[in-house]
């Protein structure tokens, strides 16, 4: 059986096509015409603690070793979002990735000794254009854990995709985030834990945003995680059913 990150690299989009996948947590893979890019990417068990806490539930699909990305976003420094235990083998001499993300993640790669060339800052704000791939750093209010922490307005082949990182629910959150053009994928944490919203909250960006596809994201990588995808799809169909919801498997491939 072809292993996922053989897929990965065989499957390539049509010309009004980007593809993404789901690496588990809150972690994607998108694939476009002529880029590949991670984010926010958990491929090792660095967050387990000495009594078991934070430890995977399901292995990573694929070893960070097997991929080649482009960049790799990670919108803030917490340990599943920005991977200690598997960024060197993203970047290194033997290839040519570059790590994206704000002032806390850019510093958090200078202290592991990083090349600062490969050092892209993305704050809150901050537009980039780089090689086709258009990133926009955009509010996400993760509490005092991670000031800086950022969604990203990700605009690939013409597909536009809002990825709102670890955010709580604000009323004043829409008048917060911008968007230039129509959103094609919403992806939202659903987890309910550490000032994410829960499948409840996480609709209600659902109904705001008013994408075309909505992904649940953040659950049942740890223990600690809660988050119904199931629930989500149902509020959504009560507030927002134009949006269409998919729950994809670790692994799938959703055509944007």
């Amino acid at each position: 059986m072809e292993n996922l990150s053989e897929r990965i690299k065989k499957e390539k989009p049509s010309s009004n096509e980007v593809f993404l996948y789901w690496i588990g947590g809150a972690g994607y893979i998108i694939k476009g015409q002529n880029l590949t890019v991670g984010l926010d990417l958990y491929l090792s068990d660095v967050c387990r603690n000495d009594k078991g806490d934070f430890k995977r539930l399901v292995p990573a699909p694929l070893q960070a070793v097997d991929i080649h990305l482009d960049f790799l976003i990670s919108t803030h420094d917490h340990g599943d979002h920005f991977d200690v235990g598997s960024i060197r083998q993203f970047v290194n001499s033997k290839t040519k990735t570059k790590i994206i993300g704000p002032g806390s993640v850019i510093e958090a790669a200078e202290k592991m000794n990083f090349d600062p060339a490969r050092l892209i800052k993305l704050d809150r704000g901050d537009n980039l254009n780089i090689d086709g791939l258009d990133l926009t750093g955009v509010f996400a209010d993760h509490g005092s854990s991670s000031t800086d922490c950022i969604g990203v307005i990700i605009c690939l082949d013409k597909k536009n995709i809002y990825f709102t990182s670890d955010t709580c629910y604000r009323p004043d959150l829409p008048n917060l985030v911008y968007f230039k053009n129509p959103v094609d994928l919403l992806i939202v944490p659903i987890n309910g834990k550490y000032g994410n919203p829960d499948s409840k909250d996480a609709f209600y960006i659902a109904s705001w945003v008013k994408p075309k596809t909505a992904i649940p994201s953040h659950f049942w990588l740890f223990k600690e995680h809660g988050g119904d995808p199931g629930l989500f799809a149902e509020h959504c169909k009560v507030i927002a059913d134009e949006v269409r919801i998919l729950v994809p498997a670790i692994g799938e491939k959703i055509i944007i």
